[in-house]
């Protein structure tokens, strides 16, 4: 049976005072008795708004992660890397999370699973107590002929 895994960037926002300025990356593998793929989705810098959830930044083209057989779970290991760019020195926070989705029988269709990971970010120097968090939202979807 032949599946491919697609990865959609849905939403972006940020809560915090660190600053409007951002960029960030979001870092996926694949495993299935080995990992079976992997991909990433870059977005550039752009302004945004503390408090607001809206669309990625260049709307970001879902890519495809995964296509081949599907024969058992497949463990999917998620990545953020958001950075709040500044003149001088970058604030940068990471994520990670981990879920299974299970692999369809044949004629099955599809499954989406959404997920939301989010990353804080400390202002650099530590002094300013300044904070944000930056949170990604992601689909995954899972065809399967």
């Amino acid at each position: 049976m032949t599946c491919k895994l697609i990865m959609t960037l849905l939403s972006e926002s940020q809560e915090g005072n660190c600053g409007e300025d951002w960029k960030y990356e979001v870092n996926v593998k694949v495993f299935s008795e080995g990992l079976k793929g992997e991909g990433t989705i870059s977005v550039p810098k752009h302004t945004l708004d503390a408090g607001s959830v809206r669309v990625p930044y260049g709307s970001p083209e879902p890519q495809v992660i995964l296509t081949g057989e599907c024969l058992t779970e497949m463990l999917i290991r998620l990545n953020l890397t958001a950075t709040e760019v500044d003149l001088f020195v970058n604030d940068v926070g990471k994520a990670s999370m981990e879920f299974k989705m299970e692999c369809l029988g044949p004629g099955a269709g599809s499954v989406t699973k959404d997920v939301e990971i989010a990353a804080g970010v400390r202002e650099s120097p530590g002094i300013l107590n300044k904070n944000s968090v930056f949170t990604a939202g992601v689909r995954f979807e899972l065809v399967c002929d």
